[in-house]
Protein backbone atom coordinates (compact mmCIF):
# COMPACT_ATOMS: atom_id res chain seq x y z
CA UNK A 1 0.00 0.00 0.00
CA UNK A 2 1.36 3.59 -0.64
CA UNK A 3 3.11 5.57 2.36
CA UNK A 4 0.76 8.34 1.38
CA UNK A 5 -2.71 6.66 1.56
CA UNK A 6 -1.48 4.54 4.43
CA UNK A 7 -0.68 7.62 6.22
CA UNK A 8 -4.26 9.31 5.46
CA UNK A 9 -6.08 6.46 6.10
CA UNK A 10 -4.16 6.55 9.97
CA UNK A 11 -4.67 9.82 10.16
CA UNK A 12 -8.72 9.41 9.33
CA UNK A 13 -8.91 6.42 11.67
CA UNK A 14 -6.87 9.08 14.49
CA UNK A 15 -9.84 12.06 13.56
CA UNK A 16 -12.60 9.26 13.94
CA UNK A 17 -11.49 7.88 16.93
CA UNK A 18 -11.17 11.58 18.50
CA UNK A 19 -14.51 12.24 17.08
CA UNK A 20 -16.09 9.15 18.10
CA UNK A 21 -14.51 9.67 21.67
CA UNK A 22 -15.82 13.16 21.83
CA UNK A 23 -19.09 12.16 21.58
CA UNK A 24 -19.78 9.09 23.58
CA UNK A 25 -17.19 9.11 26.08
CA UNK A 26 -18.89 10.50 29.47
CA UNK A 27 -17.45 13.66 30.20
CA UNK A 28 -15.97 14.12 33.68
CA UNK A 29 -15.24 17.46 35.86
CA UNK A 30 -11.74 18.06 37.61
CA UNK A 31 -12.89 16.17 40.39
CA UNK A 32 -10.99 17.60 44.04
CA UNK A 33 -10.67 14.25 45.07
CA UNK A 34 -10.50 10.65 43.73
CA UNK A 35 -13.66 9.72 45.81
CA UNK A 36 -15.63 12.73 43.33
CA UNK A 37 -14.13 11.38 40.31
CA UNK A 38 -15.23 7.62 41.60
CA UNK A 39 -18.65 8.38 41.66
CA UNK A 40 -19.73 9.79 38.93
CA UNK A 41 -18.13 6.72 37.15
CA UNK A 42 -20.34 4.61 38.89
CA UNK A 43 -22.83 6.70 38.60
CA UNK A 44 -22.28 6.28 34.60
CA UNK A 45 -21.79 2.26 34.88
CA UNK A 46 -25.33 2.43 36.88
CA UNK A 47 -26.89 3.98 34.10
CA UNK A 48 -26.07 1.93 31.48
CA UNK A 49 -26.85 -1.09 33.06
CA UNK A 50 -29.83 0.56 33.81
CA UNK A 51 -30.36 1.73 30.51
CA UNK A 52 -30.21 -2.29 29.17
CA UNK A 53 -32.14 -3.51 31.82
CA UNK A 54 -35.12 -1.36 31.50
CA UNK A 55 -35.28 -1.78 27.61
CA UNK A 56 -35.23 2.01 26.92
CA UNK A 57 -33.72 3.14 23.44
CA UNK A 58 -32.19 6.16 24.24
CA UNK A 59 -31.41 8.02 27.15
CA UNK A 60 -29.34 11.28 27.69
CA UNK A 61 -28.27 12.57 31.33
CA UNK A 62 -26.84 15.71 32.64
CA UNK A 63 -25.09 16.33 36.12
CA UNK A 64 -24.14 19.69 37.03
CA UNK A 65 -23.18 22.12 39.72
CA UNK A 66 -22.89 25.84 39.84
CA UNK A 67 -20.01 25.99 37.04
CA UNK A 68 -19.08 22.65 35.82
CA UNK A 69 -20.58 19.48 33.74
CA UNK A 70 -19.90 16.64 36.44
CA UNK A 71 -21.42 13.94 34.06
CA UNK A 72 -22.88 13.97 30.70
CA UNK A 73 -23.69 11.11 28.48
CA UNK A 74 -25.93 9.27 26.38
CA UNK A 75 -27.16 6.00 26.32
CA UNK A 76 -28.58 3.28 23.95
CA UNK A 77 -29.05 4.87 20.62
CA UNK A 78 -28.70 8.86 21.90
CA UNK A 79 -25.67 10.15 19.34
CA UNK A 80 -24.66 12.72 22.18
CA UNK A 81 -25.57 15.03 24.78
CA UNK A 82 -27.05 17.98 22.31
CA UNK A 83 -29.82 15.22 20.64
CA UNK A 84 -33.42 17.14 21.53
CA UNK A 85 -36.19 15.05 23.46
CA UNK A 86 -39.81 16.03 23.81
CA UNK A 87 -39.81 17.53 27.71
CA UNK A 88 -43.58 17.35 28.85
CA UNK A 89 -44.37 18.54 31.94
CA UNK A 90 -40.76 19.65 32.55
CA UNK A 91 -41.97 22.43 30.56
CA UNK A 92 -43.68 23.75 32.80
CA UNK A 93 -40.78 25.11 34.99
CA UNK A 94 -39.92 26.89 31.45
CA UNK A 95 -43.01 28.61 31.76
CA UNK A 96 -42.97 29.29 34.97
CA UNK A 97 -39.84 31.48 34.91
CA UNK A 98 -41.26 33.42 31.85
CA UNK A 99 -44.51 34.61 34.35
CA UNK A 100 -41.78 35.69 37.36
CA UNK A 101 -39.91 37.38 34.70
CA UNK A 102 -43.12 39.94 33.95
CA UNK A 103 -43.74 39.64 37.62
CA UNK A 104 -40.48 41.45 38.20
CA UNK A 105 -41.25 43.09 35.47
CA UNK A 106 -44.46 44.72 37.03
CA UNK A 107 -46.52 43.25 33.86
CA UNK A 108 -48.28 40.17 35.82
CA UNK A 109 -49.53 40.62 39.55
CA UNK A 110 -49.40 36.98 40.73
CA UNK A 111 -52.79 38.22 43.11
CA UNK A 112 -54.56 39.29 40.14
CA UNK A 113 -57.67 37.57 38.27
CA UNK A 114 -56.65 36.07 35.40
CA UNK A 115 -59.64 38.14 34.01
CA UNK A 116 -57.74 41.37 34.46
CA UNK A 117 -55.24 39.86 31.39
CA UNK A 118 -57.78 37.16 29.79
CA UNK A 119 -60.90 39.49 29.69
CA UNK A 120 -62.72 36.47 28.36
CA UNK A 121 -61.55 33.40 30.73
CA UNK A 122 -64.49 31.24 32.03
CA UNK A 123 -64.68 31.95 36.10
CA UNK A 124 -61.76 34.58 35.18
CA UNK A 125 -62.42 36.58 38.23
CA UNK A 126 -62.21 33.65 40.15
CA UNK A 127 -58.84 32.26 39.48
CA UNK A 128 -55.26 34.12 40.31
CA UNK A 129 -52.37 33.97 38.46
CA UNK A 130 -50.87 32.48 41.57
CA UNK A 131 -53.92 29.63 41.80
CA UNK A 132 -52.45 28.58 37.76
CA UNK A 133 -48.75 28.12 38.95
CA UNK A 134 -49.54 26.02 41.92
CA UNK A 135 -52.67 24.16 40.66
CA UNK A 136 -55.08 25.38 43.34
CA UNK A 137 -57.35 27.01 40.79
CA UNK A 138 -60.01 24.24 40.77
CA UNK A 139 -59.80 23.56 37.32
CA UNK A 140 -60.28 19.90 36.21
CA UNK A 141 -57.35 17.37 35.36
CA UNK A 142 -58.56 16.92 32.10
CA UNK A 143 -60.19 20.28 30.66
CA UNK A 144 -58.68 21.91 27.39
CA UNK A 145 -58.80 25.95 27.05
CA UNK A 146 -61.98 24.50 25.01
CA UNK A 147 -63.97 23.40 27.97
CA UNK A 148 -62.53 24.52 31.52
CA UNK A 149 -64.32 26.13 34.29
CA UNK A 150 -63.82 25.25 38.42
CA UNK A 151 -65.29 21.84 39.01
CA UNK A 152 -62.97 21.45 41.93
CA UNK A 153 -62.78 22.92 45.49
CA UNK A 154 -59.92 26.29 44.88
CA UNK A 155 -56.75 26.25 47.06
CA UNK A 156 -56.44 22.14 46.48
CA UNK A 157 -54.00 21.06 44.65
CA UNK A 158 -55.25 18.63 41.35
CA UNK A 159 -52.80 19.07 38.91
CA UNK A 160 -54.49 20.04 35.40
CA UNK A 161 -52.39 21.21 32.41
CA UNK A 162 -54.84 23.82 31.38
CA UNK A 163 -53.06 25.97 34.08
CA UNK A 164 -50.34 26.47 32.20
CA UNK A 165 -51.86 26.82 28.97
CA UNK A 166 -53.79 29.51 30.79
CA UNK A 167 -50.33 31.08 31.82
CA UNK A 168 -49.28 30.39 28.00
CA UNK A 169 -52.21 32.69 27.09
CA UNK A 170 -50.99 34.99 29.58
CA UNK A 171 -47.81 35.10 28.18
CA UNK A 172 -48.74 36.08 24.91
CA UNK A 173 -51.28 38.58 25.72
CA UNK A 174 -48.89 40.47 28.38
CA UNK A 175 -45.90 40.17 26.47
CA UNK A 176 -47.30 40.93 22.24
CA UNK A 177 -45.45 38.32 21.21
CA UNK A 178 -46.21 34.63 20.80
CA UNK A 179 -45.47 31.54 23.41
CA UNK A 180 -42.36 30.11 21.00
CA UNK A 181 -41.30 34.10 20.03
CA UNK A 182 -41.37 35.12 23.92
CA UNK A 183 -39.62 32.50 25.59
CA UNK A 184 -37.05 31.93 22.61
CA UNK A 185 -35.90 36.03 23.10
CA UNK A 186 -35.79 35.90 27.07
CA UNK A 187 -34.39 31.96 28.10
CA UNK A 188 -33.14 29.91 24.88
CA UNK A 189 -31.17 32.83 23.78
CA UNK A 190 -29.76 34.40 26.88
CA UNK A 191 -29.09 31.17 28.11
CA UNK A 192 -27.31 29.75 24.72
CA UNK A 193 -29.90 26.74 24.72
CA UNK A 194 -29.23 26.02 21.09
CA UNK A 195 -30.86 22.77 21.08
CA UNK A 196 -33.88 23.86 22.61
CA UNK A 197 -37.12 24.92 21.24
CA UNK A 198 -40.88 25.36 21.29
CA UNK A 199 -41.79 24.52 18.42
CA UNK A 200 -42.07 21.63 16.44
CA UNK A 201 -40.20 22.35 13.43
CA UNK A 202 -37.67 24.08 15.08
CA UNK A 203 -36.92 20.65 17.71
CA UNK A 204 -36.95 19.03 14.07
CA UNK A 205 -34.33 21.15 12.49
CA UNK A 206 -32.44 20.92 15.84
CA UNK A 207 -32.51 17.37 15.14
CA UNK A 208 -35.28 15.63 17.17
CA UNK A 209 -34.81 12.18 18.49
CA UNK A 210 -37.85 9.50 16.95
CA UNK A 211 -40.00 8.37 20.19
CA UNK A 212 -41.38 5.11 20.69
CA UNK A 213 -44.62 3.99 22.27
CA UNK A 214 -44.80 0.61 24.23
CA UNK A 215 -47.25 -2.28 22.90
CA UNK A 216 -47.71 -5.09 24.93
CA UNK A 217 -43.81 -5.10 26.14
CA UNK A 218 -42.80 -3.50 22.57
CA UNK A 219 -41.43 -0.92 21.51
CA UNK A 220 -42.92 0.46 18.60
CA UNK A 221 -41.34 4.17 16.94
CA UNK A 222 -44.57 6.22 17.07
CA UNK A 223 -44.63 9.84 15.23
CA UNK A 224 -44.88 12.74 17.86
CA UNK A 225 -48.17 13.87 18.70
CA UNK A 226 -47.01 17.72 18.84
CA UNK A 227 -50.13 19.80 19.54
CA UNK A 228 -51.69 21.05 16.65
CA UNK A 229 -53.98 23.94 18.55
CA UNK A 230 -53.94 25.75 21.70
CA UNK A 231 -57.05 23.55 22.86
CA UNK A 232 -54.44 20.47 22.95
CA UNK A 233 -55.24 18.61 26.33
CA UNK A 234 -51.32 19.21 27.17
CA UNK A 235 -49.51 22.53 24.99
CA UNK A 236 -46.73 23.73 24.44
CA UNK A 237 -46.47 25.97 27.29
CA UNK A 238 -47.60 23.05 29.44
CA UNK A 239 -45.47 20.15 28.04
CA UNK A 240 -44.23 20.27 24.96
CA UNK A 241 -40.73 22.22 25.07
CA UNK A 242 -37.96 20.18 23.10
CA UNK A 243 -34.41 20.40 24.65
CA UNK A 244 -31.39 18.37 25.25
CA UNK A 245 -29.40 17.43 28.04
CA UNK A 246 -26.10 19.73 27.83
CA UNK A 247 -28.95 22.82 27.39
CA UNK A 248 -31.09 21.17 30.56
CA UNK A 249 -27.43 21.68 32.14
CA UNK A 250 -27.49 25.06 31.83
CA UNK A 251 -30.80 25.62 32.41
CA UNK A 252 -30.21 23.99 36.04
CA UNK A 253 -27.32 26.33 36.39
CA UNK A 254 -29.54 29.38 36.29
CA UNK A 255 -31.13 28.27 38.96
CA UNK A 256 -27.99 27.18 41.14
CA UNK A 257 -26.41 30.31 40.17
CA UNK A 258 -29.64 32.66 41.56
CA UNK A 259 -30.90 33.71 38.03
CA UNK A 260 -27.80 34.58 35.85
CA UNK A 261 -30.06 37.30 34.90
CA UNK A 262 -33.06 35.58 33.76
CA UNK A 263 -34.89 36.69 37.16
CA UNK A 264 -33.69 36.81 40.41
CA UNK A 265 -32.99 35.02 43.21
CA UNK A 266 -36.08 35.50 45.01
CA UNK A 267 -38.48 34.82 42.13
CA UNK A 268 -36.25 31.52 42.50
CA UNK A 269 -37.28 31.12 46.28
CA UNK A 270 -40.57 31.79 45.42
CA UNK A 271 -40.81 28.92 42.68
CA UNK A 272 -39.52 26.70 44.55
CA UNK A 273 -40.79 27.58 48.67
CA UNK A 274 -42.84 30.65 48.84
CA UNK A 275 -46.44 29.20 47.74
CA UNK A 276 -45.93 25.46 47.69
CA UNK A 277 -49.04 23.56 48.58
CA UNK A 278 -48.64 20.22 50.36
CA UNK A 279 -49.95 16.96 48.85
CA UNK A 280 -50.10 13.63 51.00
CA UNK A 281 -49.09 10.43 49.51
CA UNK A 282 -46.78 7.67 50.11
CA UNK A 283 -43.80 9.74 49.99
CA UNK A 284 -45.02 13.15 50.48
CA UNK A 285 -44.27 16.47 48.87
CA UNK A 286 -44.74 20.38 48.15
CA UNK A 287 -45.48 21.45 44.77
CA UNK A 288 -44.30 25.09 44.11
CA UNK A 289 -44.05 27.22 40.83
CA UNK A 290 -43.24 24.01 38.14
CA UNK A 291 -41.08 22.42 41.06
CA UNK A 292 -41.93 19.62 43.28
CA UNK A 293 -39.83 19.63 47.21
CA UNK A 294 -39.34 16.18 48.70
CA UNK A 295 -37.82 16.15 52.27
CA UNK A 296 -38.31 13.25 54.09
CA UNK A 297 -37.10 10.16 53.93
CA UNK A 298 -33.85 11.93 52.21
CA UNK A 299 -31.34 13.22 53.88
CA UNK A 300 -31.80 16.71 52.53
CA UNK A 301 -34.66 18.09 50.40
CA UNK A 302 -34.84 17.69 46.29
CA UNK A 303 -36.43 19.41 44.10
CA UNK A 304 -37.89 18.16 41.14
CA UNK A 305 -40.18 17.83 38.39
CA UNK A 306 -40.63 14.99 35.58
CA UNK A 307 -42.55 14.71 32.50
CA UNK A 308 -44.62 12.49 29.76
CA UNK A 309 -45.66 12.87 26.46
CA UNK A 310 -46.61 10.02 23.93
CA UNK A 311 -43.49 9.25 22.83
CA UNK A 312 -41.06 9.70 25.98
CA UNK A 313 -40.38 11.09 29.43
CA UNK A 314 -38.25 13.42 31.04
CA UNK A 315 -37.11 14.19 34.36
CA UNK A 316 -34.80 17.33 36.36
CA UNK A 317 -33.68 17.30 39.79
CA UNK A 318 -31.90 20.12 41.94
CA UNK A 319 -30.07 19.15 45.36
CA UNK A 320 -30.48 23.20 46.44
CA UNK A 321 -27.89 22.45 49.45
CA UNK A 322 -25.11 20.32 47.35
CA UNK A 323 -25.47 22.58 44.42
CA UNK A 324 -25.98 19.70 41.93
CA UNK A 325 -28.72 19.67 39.22
CA UNK A 326 -29.69 16.49 37.26
CA UNK A 327 -31.67 16.07 34.12
CA UNK A 328 -32.82 12.81 32.53
CA UNK A 329 -34.35 11.97 28.90
CA UNK A 330 -35.58 9.28 27.53
CA UNK A 331 -37.25 8.71 23.82
CA UNK A 332 -40.28 6.13 24.86
CA UNK A 333 -43.05 5.85 26.68
CA UNK A 334 -44.12 2.80 28.37
CA UNK A 335 -46.57 3.94 31.23
CA UNK A 336 -46.62 0.83 33.42
CA UNK A 337 -43.01 -0.49 33.19
CA UNK A 338 -39.94 1.43 31.78
CA UNK A 339 -41.79 4.87 32.91
CA UNK A 340 -41.55 3.10 36.38
CA UNK A 341 -37.93 2.08 35.99
CA UNK A 342 -36.68 5.98 34.90
CA UNK A 343 -38.40 7.24 37.82
CA UNK A 344 -36.27 4.81 40.04
CA UNK A 345 -33.15 5.31 37.53
CA UNK A 346 -33.55 8.76 38.54
CA UNK A 347 -34.01 8.88 42.35
CA UNK A 348 -31.19 6.51 42.21
CA UNK A 349 -28.67 8.78 40.87
CA UNK A 350 -29.88 10.99 43.55
CA UNK A 351 -29.33 8.48 46.08
CA UNK A 352 -25.88 7.89 44.71
CA UNK A 353 -25.00 11.64 45.25
CA UNK A 354 -26.52 11.33 48.70
CA UNK A 355 -24.00 8.71 49.71
CA UNK A 356 -26.76 6.13 49.81
CA UNK A 357 -27.26 2.79 47.72
CA UNK A 358 -29.51 3.26 44.22
CA UNK A 359 -32.41 1.66 43.76
CA UNK A 360 -31.95 -1.30 41.65
CA UNK A 361 -33.54 -2.45 38.24
CA UNK A 362 -32.97 -6.26 37.51
CA UNK A 363 -32.78 -7.38 33.66
CA UNK A 364 -35.53 -9.44 34.61
CA UNK A 365 -38.14 -6.62 35.92
CA UNK A 366 -39.11 -5.22 32.45
CA UNK A 367 -39.87 -8.55 31.06
CA UNK A 368 -42.07 -9.96 34.20
CA UNK A 369 -43.66 -6.72 34.62
CA UNK A 370 -44.67 -7.13 31.30
CA UNK A 371 -46.09 -10.01 31.23
CA UNK A 372 -47.67 -9.59 34.48
CA UNK A 373 -49.65 -6.89 32.50
CA UNK A 374 -50.22 -9.05 29.33
CA UNK A 375 -51.72 -11.77 31.18
CA UNK A 376 -54.24 -9.77 32.37
CA UNK A 377 -55.22 -8.09 28.99
CA UNK A 378 -55.21 -11.39 27.75
CA UNK A 379 -57.86 -12.84 30.18
CA UNK A 380 -59.97 -10.04 28.73
CA UNK A 381 -59.21 -10.57 25.29
CA UNK A 382 -60.09 -14.20 25.97
CA UNK A 383 -63.38 -13.81 27.78
CA UNK A 384 -64.32 -11.74 24.51
CA UNK A 385 -63.34 -14.77 22.06
CA UNK A 386 -64.88 -17.33 24.25
CA UNK A 387 -68.13 -15.38 23.94
CA UNK A 388 -68.17 -15.50 20.25
CA UNK A 389 -66.83 -19.13 20.10
CA UNK A 390 -69.83 -20.29 22.39
CA UNK A 391 -72.20 -19.07 20.53
CA UNK A 392 -73.20 -22.44 18.08
CA UNK A 393 -73.32 -24.24 21.12
CA UNK A 394 -75.53 -21.29 23.15
CA UNK A 395 -77.80 -21.87 20.18
CA UNK A 396 -78.36 -25.69 20.81
CA UNK A 397 -79.52 -24.82 24.90
CA UNK A 398 -82.64 -22.54 23.82
CA UNK A 399 -84.88 -25.02 22.92
CA UNK A 400 -86.48 -25.02 26.25
CA UNK A 401 -87.97 -22.32 28.55
CA UNK A 402 -85.99 -23.20 31.11
CA UNK A 403 -82.98 -22.87 28.93
CA UNK A 404 -84.20 -19.45 27.43
CA UNK A 405 -84.05 -18.28 30.65
CA UNK A 406 -80.62 -19.01 30.84
CA UNK A 407 -79.56 -17.86 27.71
CA UNK A 408 -81.17 -14.07 28.77
CA UNK A 409 -78.66 -14.46 31.64
CA UNK A 410 -75.70 -14.98 29.26
CA UNK A 411 -76.86 -12.09 27.09
CA UNK A 412 -77.12 -10.04 30.05
CA UNK A 413 -73.81 -10.99 30.68
CA UNK A 414 -72.80 -9.78 27.14
CA UNK A 415 -74.31 -6.23 27.22
CA UNK A 416 -73.31 -5.73 30.84
CA UNK A 417 -69.44 -7.23 30.99
CA UNK A 418 -68.14 -4.93 28.05
CA UNK A 419 -69.88 -2.03 29.77
CA UNK A 420 -68.02 -2.74 33.06
CA UNK A 421 -64.67 -3.28 30.77
CA UNK A 422 -65.01 0.24 28.79
CA UNK A 423 -65.44 1.34 32.73
CA UNK A 424 -62.29 0.14 34.37
CA UNK A 425 -59.96 2.64 32.74
CA UNK A 426 -62.21 5.91 34.00
CA UNK A 427 -62.92 4.38 36.91
CA UNK A 428 -59.70 3.06 38.45
CA UNK A 429 -57.43 5.21 36.89
CA UNK A 430 -59.39 8.05 36.65
CA UNK A 431 -58.51 8.44 32.87
CA UNK A 432 -60.70 9.20 30.04
CA UNK A 433 -60.20 6.72 27.58
CA UNK A 434 -58.88 9.15 24.50
CA UNK A 435 -56.12 9.48 27.35
CA UNK A 436 -56.06 6.15 27.72
CA UNK A 437 -55.59 5.86 23.35
CA UNK A 438 -52.77 8.08 23.73
CA UNK A 439 -50.55 7.46 26.70
CA UNK A 440 -51.30 3.03 27.13
CA UNK A 441 -52.43 2.45 23.26
CA UNK A 442 -52.47 -1.50 24.42
CA UNK A 443 -54.70 -1.05 26.96
CA UNK A 444 -57.13 0.76 25.03
CA UNK A 445 -56.84 -1.29 22.38
CA UNK A 446 -57.49 -4.34 24.91
CA UNK A 447 -60.26 -2.55 26.03
CA UNK A 448 -62.59 -1.65 23.20
CA UNK A 449 -61.64 -4.87 20.99
CA UNK A 450 -62.24 -7.04 23.64
CA UNK A 451 -66.06 -4.79 24.49
CA UNK A 452 -66.64 -4.33 21.16
CA UNK A 453 -66.32 -8.87 20.47
CA UNK A 454 -68.55 -8.86 23.86
CA UNK A 455 -71.15 -6.65 22.54
CA UNK A 456 -71.06 -8.27 19.05
CA UNK A 457 -71.50 -12.01 20.60
CA UNK A 458 -74.80 -10.28 23.11
CA UNK A 459 -76.08 -8.97 19.70
CA UNK A 460 -76.32 -12.63 18.12
CA UNK A 461 -77.38 -14.18 20.65
CA UNK A 462 -80.29 -11.60 21.26
CA UNK A 463 -81.39 -12.27 17.31
CA UNK A 464 -80.71 -16.00 18.08
CA UNK A 465 -82.91 -15.95 21.13
CA UNK A 466 -85.67 -13.77 19.36
CA UNK A 467 -86.01 -16.27 16.48
CA UNK A 468 -86.39 -19.36 18.76
CA UNK A 469 -89.31 -17.70 21.06
CA UNK A 470 -90.94 -16.63 17.51
CA UNK A 471 -90.35 -20.33 16.37
CA UNK A 472 -91.72 -21.44 19.67
CA UNK A 473 -94.56 -18.71 19.38
CA UNK A 474 -95.93 -20.34 16.23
Amino acid sequence: MNRKISFVLIAVLSIACLLNSAFNTPIYVKAETATEADIYSEIDTYLQECTENARIPAMSVTIVDKDNVLLSQSYGDCENCDTPFLLGSVSKSFTAVCVMQLVEQGKIDLNADISTYLPNATDGDKITVRQLLNHTSGLGEHQTLENYKIINEQGVHVYANVNYSLLGEIIETVSGESYDEYISENIFEPLQLSHTAATLDESIENGLIDGYTNYWGFHIKNTHKYPTSKNAWITVPAGYISSSAKDLGKYLQMYLNGGNGIISEKSINTMFYGDTVYIDGDVPYWYGYGWNTIKEPLSEPVLRHSGLVETGTACIFILPESDIAIAITVNVNDYFVTNEMMDSLGWGVVLMLLGDAPNEIKSSDYILSHIRIDLIMSVVFAAAIVSLCLIPKYANRIKSAKKSLIALLLISFNLLLPILILLLVPIIFATPLWVARAFVPDVYITVVVSSSLLFVSGFIRTIILHKQNKKAGN
